[in-house]
């Protein structure tokens, strides 16, 4: 009974699927986002229109007609960025809505509302172009980056927004040993950050000694990394700014000030913290500003009263003038709410629920889309190679275990049970589109196969039973294997169930645990798990920006081989500025080092150009041929819900990509979403 109700609604879907179109405009890769110009200039030259009127919504009329806010035009940049909006200029009004399960971490379909960075992306999903930064120069040999900064431009308080608050950034918390021991991320190149020289107030120029050429895309990828923090505002919790920090500290509950300033600086951090706010109206350059939280954890945020981009008409965006984070209790909570209709848009369903989304829309009031969740793999298993448990080390580091492991997975079960077949089983894999795609990649060691997965394991010498028909390791002792993962998503949680079955099915004894998020990150981060699974957010552009950080150590969100990683970060280190210290973390097999020096190399290479594609190719070969993480499913249709009258959001038929590396709805520039009507 169970499988022909599974079998029906397959069909269902497939059809529905069909009928929109997606199965093959999908694969064709076309786009569908709305478009915007870096500033009023360039969108003159493009168009042959201007701007010269403005418009505002009428909560902040209301607030110039009391004296509260200068009027608009003074609020305005000199030059803001002009979004064409998908299809219409919109009208003001409405609250955007959606949900979260964590109180300070993650809740995407909020903090993409109001998310922006210093460059961003561009709807070919490659360029990178002006954003909170008016434009942007690299010299020809790209040591150099100037930005250059909106004339005009203020923070959401009202304070101007300068070159000084790079500068403060760079020098008073990067360059504060106190605050930054170890400055990272893509500023720092070999240990070293940029000389930083502030030309002027809107312009600003870094030198590096050696070629930056992953630079920008960082910068346009992460909003971690837009090199600047308000100094009006955390002059308050600096030392070096304020003789009472520490006393201030002490008055808010801190240990001393640097635990005081990085508490504050957390939702200016990752993606992942923007949902991690306590300050109300603290400034902000994103769409909405925090406002306040009630008793149950909901959070509620305005809109941006100095925000940079205006519509084709002239009108401050956004549209809509609040924005409401709902916390809910886990993920089934949140998907009852998705269909009672209590969110403006939901990006977080399951393709399970389907059916279930479009069965209810009349009475929820929403439309359903889908889009391309594009990524490298939905879910990757990987084994901790530098586990404390030494027998596990020497079974995971051969590869015919992991082979084994590999064709155990019955991937087109698991893409018709929870994907009704309309997903690609496949291997951790590029996407087709990548550049660095090859044929065998999505097959790597990913048929079903249990009676090769039984003879590999026995192969290994791993022959021997226990009284329950458990392998017995070479040691004696069961070979068990401790499965406990966070899952996000619901899709996970049916994967890993899976995954355990089939491994329990060739012999290696495997027990599957949900456990809280924070407490798999611990264990995680901590190197104390037998293995870890995670969405692999891997393309061509989001990979380059993260140095390559999920396919060689630590391996992105797996965290496996941490300490390789701790290794051979030190290692060319030292290649620089050589020291007598013990050498942190554990020295990896030759064949991690030769994978890490083939990532140095494609990343050293100027961006695009052959020697860069040849590079990227054999770093790929390597990354994928040692099949260092198993794969599952690739390229599900993502369910995207959105309130029926809910414009400028994506079509029912969109061949747009959802994707971490484009952070899911920034693309879809939120921030020109309207209500018809003017309200929800």
């Amino acid at each position: 009974m169970k499988r022909s109700i599974l079998s029906l609604m397959f069909i269902l879907v497939l059809l529905l699927f069909s009928a929109a179109g997606l199965a093959q405009d999908m694969s064709e890769g076309d786009l569908v986002y709305p478009f915007q110009y870096a500033d009023l200039d360039a969108y003159a030259a493009a168009t042959g229109n201007s701007i010269d009127m403005w418009g505002e919504a009428p909560m902040l009329a209301e607030q110039v007609a009391a004296g509260d806010l200068p009027p608009v035009e003074e609020r305005l940049p000199a030059q803001p960025a002009v979004v064409q909006p998908l299809e219409s200029i919109g009208e003001y009004g409405g609250e955007l809505a959606g949900p979260t399960t964590n109180p300070t971490c993650c809740g995407w379909d909020v903090l993409e509302m109001r998310l922006q960075k210093l460059l961003t992306i561009d709807t070919d999903l490659t360029s990178i172009i002006p954003n909170i930064a008016r434009a942007y120069e690299v010299s020809d040999d790209q040591t150099t980056f100037t930005f250059h900064l909106r004339e005009g431009h203020r923070w959401s308080d009202g304070e101007a927004f300068t070159t000084d608050d790079f500068r403060f950034y760079f020098e008073d918390v990067l360059g504060n040993t106190e605050l930054t021991p170890n400055p990272g991320g893509p500023w720092v190149l070999n240990g070293e950050l940029p000389q930083v020289d502030i030309i002027d107030e809107t312009t600003i120029r870094m030198t590096y000694p050696e070629a930056r050429p992953t630079l920008l895309i960082s910068i346009g990828s992460e909003v971690n990394h837009r090199g600047f923090r308000p100094q009006h505002y955390f002059a308050q919790y600096h030392a070096d700014y304020n003789a009472d920090a520490n006393d201030l500290a002490a008055e808010l509950g801190f240990e001393d000030w640097v635990q005081m300033f990085n508490a504050k600086m957390t939702p200016y951090n990752n993606t992942w913290n923007l949902g991690s706010e306590t300050d109300a109206y603290s400034p902000t350059l994103n769409t909405f500003v925090f406002a306040s939280e009630d008793a149950f954890g909901n959070k509620y945020y305005e809109r941006n009263p100095y925000y940079f981009k205006v519509d084709t008409a002239g009108n401050q965006l956004p549209y809509t003038d609040t924005l409401r984070r709902i916390l809910v209790e886990d993920l089934q909570v949140q998907d009852l709410k998705a269909i009672s209709g209590e969110y403006s848009h939901y990006g977080w369903g399951t393709l399970l629920s389907f059916p279930t989304y479009r069965e209810n829309e009349e009475a929820g009031g929403y439309r359903t889309a889908l889009a391309e969740y594009s990524r490298g793999n939905e879910y990757s298993v990987m084994f901790n190679f530098t586990t404390p448990n030494l027998p596990l080390r020497e079974i995971f580091w051969d590869i015919r275990f992991r082979q084994a492991m590999s064709v155990a997975i019955n991937r087109d079960e698991i893409n018709e049970l929870v994907y009704f077949g309309l997903a690609n089983a496949s291997a951790n894999s590029p996407v087709p589109s990548s550049l660095f795609f090859e044929d065998w990649m999505p097959g790597h060691y990913a048929q079903y196969d249990p009676d090769l997965a039984n003879q590999l394991l026995d192969e290994m010498g791993l022959d021997q039973r226990d009284g329950d028909g458990f392998r017995l390791r070479p040691d004696g002792e069961t070979l068990f294997l401790n499965f406990q993962v966070s899952v996000p998503e619901d899709s996970w949680r049916q994967m890993g169930e899976l995954i355990t079955s089939y491994w329990n099915e060739v012999g290696v004894k495997t027990s599957y645990k949900l456990i809280g998020n924070d407490l798999y990150r611990e264990l995680r981060d901590g190197n104390q798990v037998d293995l870890a699974a995670w969405g692999t957010d891997m393309l061509d552009i989001g990979e380059v920006a993260n140095g390559l950080a999920n396919m060689r150590p630590r391996w992105g969100a797996r965290a496996s081989g941490r300490l390789w990683q701790d290794w051979l970060v030190e290692y060319y280190k030292r290649l620089e500025v050589p020291s007598d210290e013990a050498m942190p973390g554990e020295e990896p097999p030759q064949e991690i080092k030769d994978l890490w020096a083939a990532g140095d190399a494609f990343l050293d290479a100027s961006y695009g150009s052959d020697e860069w594609l040849e590079l990227g190719k054999e770093f790929y070969r390597l990354s994928m041929g040692g099949l260092y993480q198993i794969g599952t499913i690739q390229r599900p249709p993502q369910p995207l819900l959105f309130k029926t009258n809910l414009k400028n959001t994506p079509p029912n038929d969109t061949t747009g990509q959802w994707s971490w590396t484009y952070r899911q709805w920034v693309m879809f520039m939120p921030e020109q979403w309207y209500f018809e009507g003017g309200s929800n």
